[in-house]
């Protein structure tokens, strides 16, 4: 019970709808942590902004230092410094907090997921 949050961006080939298309299917490859873990959960929801940079280190690093949420540790962050890419909450996680502490305007993408994002 519960809820996992994975950190992440989207800069390859087909941007965020491909990628997390990608994440959600259940018969592909396993080549990243996430394939792993998504073959046995199932996504409620994709927190996302548009930004020219990454901000998955600035979304880690926040959710590392709360003390509500749960590390997991070494999950996801194999190619940089951070505790975790993936973390565990209880709770129903509650967007406005992370777009006001972030400083970043996040949206909800809530739909099917091989619609395109809500705007």
């Amino acid at each position: 019970r519960g809820y996992y949050i994975y950190v992440g961006s989207a800069f390859g080939q087909g941007g965020l709808r491909a990628r997390v298309s990608r994440h959600f299917r259940k018969d592909k490859p396993t080549h990243w942590h996430i394939d792993y873990l998504s073959k046995f959960l199932t996504p409620v929801a994709v927190w996302y902004t548009y930004h020219q940079k990454p901000l998955e280190h600035r979304w880690a690093k926040f959710l590392s230092n709360m003390r509500t949420i749960t590390s997991i540790p070494g999950f996801g962050c194999g190619d940089c410094s951070c505790q975790s890419h993936l973390f565990y909450y209880p709770e129903k996680p509650e967007l406005v907090f992370l777009s006001k502490q972030i400083n970043s305007k996040v949206q909800i993408w809530v739909k099917r997921f091989t619609d395109y994002p809500v705007e």
